[in-house]
């Protein structure tokens, strides 16, 4: 089987560091992240600082490739991670520190590009272990995690149930720039002031030595500070600790776990969790496993995507050009709305059989512990959240297997976040975060088919083994997907508005996955919904009602079970029937 070749970088203030790994082509980032973990590492000078131009850092680049022995064209894809504000295509920097100004150039990533013959991706480094930790293990489920590398400064990065959460105009959740009396969090917790009070020039003697006992505990009286300010703004319940100071705590055995949670049993807790602490041990080498698993899943994106042309967009033409919809009156524009509409409804038929392929698909793998994964731009990523976020209140679906991404981020989904060509970067990164397996099922909505956040999506999920289907308007075989969906809308009564009908087909399509894959799991009993969640007194009086229906209870008696159930419908159904037989 032939071998893929993957680089990833981390620039750093002081050093630039690499990694080159060879793979077959079906090892999954699972897989290919543990084999990173057991790596070296090269690392040269970078060379940055304030005054340092793009011509010195391509030659310290120069000797980066030098030192791990690259030539032209052995390279399959280039991961970069570094500090500062991304741009969310990840083909360059919008911010950095000033004494990494050099970075924001182009040159020095077109000058890598042509130097080794691939495609390059960058990523913040936050995020960049933030992918390194996911695919390690150490990140899952229905958690809010913060995953923080301090080192000279507070990297962070918060990834709530397997979804990255920012500000969609940041892209970052900037807890080292929150304001102290006389500095930031950076300044505060950042412990490369404290490497430099002994002889090793590293934080041995600061978390070793009795003399700086004191120091220890103020430092973190700080840090936690910091970590219940992130559990109060962001909701972190488990906050990671990467980068240096994770390097030095492990290798010294250093016990700074329970030093911080014994701080944070202090605070006063609001959401009736408590936040944990992990020291996670890799430490500085999780950005370096972020950016090659990241370098690894942008090559694969881009092998099999097809870039359409406007003038092939079938959803862009109008249904009727003739049509002078501003002579109109209301009464002719609603009758057309409506007739276009059912037409919207009724051409689903062609996709039935299809759809049960789909299904039946679907149903294996969420049955093998799977997840259902939703990926879409604009209305077509509102409308999957819209169908994602009742599966648990509504058939008891765990929460953690069932993930919506919109291009833009999730965290503004309901506001307007189609601003910066979204929908045009890839959504590898976001993936990745949430550590796509065989397992799982990933759904694509893009009705047009061009959206390569979407197409991106289906490709990387496919070379990893998952389920992928894409929504779309026209019915044509794609290279990077399992299904293709058709909704035969055609042209809309406004040429381009797939919010309209398109969008109402898209809505039926997706009511007709969920409802049907709920059912076949198990989720329904006749025409009733046993698993649903009581969450207030209407789901609460559909229970009793339900109760009543299936067992012929009275109303105060199927409340009575509910309330000792504690109003988990589905356990007090089974408990009724364990002593009826």
């Amino acid at each position: 089987m032939m071998k893929r070749y993957f680089l990833g970088i981390d620039i750093g203030g002081s050093w630039l560091k690499g990694m080159l790994v060879s793979r077959e082509e079906d090892c999954s980032a699972q897989r290919l992240a543990m084999a990173c973990a057991r790596l070296e590492s090269v690392r040269v000078r970078s060379g940055l600082g304030r005054g340092t131009t793009v011509s010195e850092f391509k030659d310290s680049l120069d000797l980066l490739l030098k030192e791990l022995n690259i030539d032209k064209g052995k390279i399959d894809g280039i991961g970069v991670s570094t500090a500062g504000i991304v741009r969310y295509d990840g083909e360059g920097m919008v911010l950095c520190a000033p004494h990494l100004n050099a970075l924001t150039s182009r040159d020095w990533i077109e000058y890598l590009k042509e130097r080794t013959g691939a495609s390059v991706v960058l990523i913040n480094d936050a995020e960049a272990a933030c992918i390194g930790a996911a695919n390690l293990g150490y990140l899952s489920g229905n958690v809010c995690y913060g995953i923080a590398p301090i080192g000279t400064g507070l990297g962070f990065v918060v990834l709530r149930n397997g979804r990255r959460w920012c500000d969609s105009s940041v892209q970052l959740p900037l807890l080292g720039s929150m304001y102290t009396p006389h500095s930031n969090y950076d300044a505060l917790v950042g412990v490369s002031k404290y490497a430099k009070l002994g002889n090793s020039g590293d934080l041995r003697e600061f978390l070793t030595e009795k003399e700086y006992e004191d120091a220890r505990n103020a430092y973190l009286d700080d840090l936690a500070g910091v970590i219940y300010t992130s559990s109060i703004i962001y909701g972190v319940e488990e906050f990671c600790i990467g980068g240096g100071l994770a390097d030095a705590a492990t290798s010294l055995n250093w016990n700074i776990v329970s030093g911080l949670e014994e701080r944070l049993s202090r605070y006063p807790i609001y959401n009736g969790k408590k936040t944990r602490v992990r020291v996670l041990r890799e430490g500085n080498l999780l950005p370096l496993i972020g950016a090659v698993l990241l370098a690894r899943g942008n090559s694969l994106a881009l092998e099999n995507c097809q870039d359409l042309a406007y003038a092939e967009m079938r959803t862009e033409q109008p249904y009727d050009a003739s049509l002078r919809l501003d002579k109109m009156d209301t009464t002719s524009v609603l009758e057309k709305l409506f007739a276009l509409e059912q037409e919207a409804g009724a051409r689903l038929k062609e996709v039935l059989p299809i759809l049960r392929s789909v299904i039946d698909q679907i149903v294996l793998r969420l049955s093998d512990g799977g997840r259902l994964i939703y990926v879409g731009c604009g209305t077509s990523g509102r409308l999957a959240a819209i169908d994602a976020v009742e599966l648990a209140c509504t058939f008891g679906f765990p929460r953690d297997r069932v993930l919506t991404f919109i291009s833009g981020g999730v965290m503004d989904a309901a506001i307007d976040i189609e601003r910066n060509f979204e929908e045009d970067a890839s959504s590898v990164p976001e993936l990745l975060m949430a550590n796509i397996s065989r397992k799982d099922v990933v759904i694509g909505i893009s009705v047009s088919g061009k959206a390569f956040y979407v197409q991106s999506a289906l490709a990387y999920a496919k070379k990893e083994g998952a389920l992928s289907v894409m929504i779309q308007a026209f019915d044509k075989k794609l290279p990077f997907c399992d299904y293709v969906l058709p909704l035969h809308t055609g042209g809309e009564l406004i040429a381009g508005s797939t919010r309209m009908k398109a969008g109402t087909a898209t809505k039926k399509i997706l009511n007709f996955i969920s409802t049907t894959v709920m059912i076949r799991l198990g989720k329904v009993h006749g025409c009733y919904m046993t698993e649903l969640e009581c969450l207030n007194e209407k789901l609460r009086e559909r229970a009793v009602g339900i109760l009543r229906i299936l067992f012929g209870f009275s109303d105060a008696e199927a409340l009575e079970i509910l309330e000792i159930n504690d109003y988990d419908l589905n356990r007090a159904i089974k408990r009724v029937i364990n002593e009826t037989e």
